[in-house]
């Protein structure tokens, strides 16, 4: 009776150890599927929000050099305005000196406008230059 009941203990013994791998096993294996999954999520999150930064970053930039540009347009709309109006108030105090005064105001005044239209500044540009009168680069 002895040696049946000593290999009865031997089997429950041999029994409860595979009993104990295999229950480490699935544990390894859960937390792993675990592991990978919350490191997935993460890794998503971070490229997601990643991707939501550089996208408020470009919109930022585009806002600025779009308000630049505004703000250019509205000076040479100005500046256009004002040499407009200097150049009638030329006119029309010169015109009762005589033709020859006259004259060389208005040629003085027109090439006033043109040297000012001659070289704009490309605010526009997307070759990633500078631009020549802003100094802001265009690429990035």
């Amino acid at each position: 009776m002895g040696m049946g009941y000593g290999s009865w203990s031997g089997e429950n013994e041999s029994k409860n150890i595979l009993d104990a791998f295999f229950l480490g096993k699935a544990l390894a294996e859960a937390v792993t599927e675990r592991i990978e999954s919350t490191v997935g999520e993460f890794l998503s999150t971070v490229g997601r929000l990643q991707a939501e930064q550089q996208k408020q970053v470009q919109d930022f930039q585009e806002e600025v050099l779009e308000r630049a540009k505004q703000a250019k347009e509205k000076a040479a709309r100005e500046t256009m305005e004002t040499q407009g109006l200097i150049s009638n108030s030329y006119a029309a105090d010169t015109s009762t000196a005589g033709a020859y005064v006259t004259s060389a105001t208005a040629d003085s005044a027109s090439s006033s406008r043109t040297n000012i239209n001659s070289q704009p500044a490309n605010i526009d540009s997307e070759d990633g230059s500078k631009d020549s009168e802003l100094g802001v680069s265009n690429g990035d």
